[in-house]
């Protein structure tokens, strides 16, 4: 392996990187809407930021390492 090759592939890696944390924040934000949204529509005004944010963050972390981990997961 060369050291173009090497260069690629780490560049490939950087740019692969940055456009999942691109991602990952879109789908916070996105998440975080639907939270705010869903608890005021069923619970009423009454939601507090720190337990939206929360809710908001562990949906998507879940949701990625999901997406991340299911190309390892063998269904017996």
């Amino acid at each position: 392996m060369g050291l173009k090759e090497s260069l690629e592939s780490t560049l490939f890696a950087i740019i692969a990187s940055a456009l999942l944390i691109i991602v990952t924040i879109v789908y916070f934000g996105i998440t975080l809407w639907v939270v705010k949204v869903g608890s005021e529509m069923f619970f009423g005004p009454g939601l507090e930021t720190n337990y939206a944010v929360l809710a908001a963050a562990l949906l998507s972390a879940s949701g990625v390492l999901g997406g991340a981990l299911k190309e390892n997961v063998i269904i017996a």
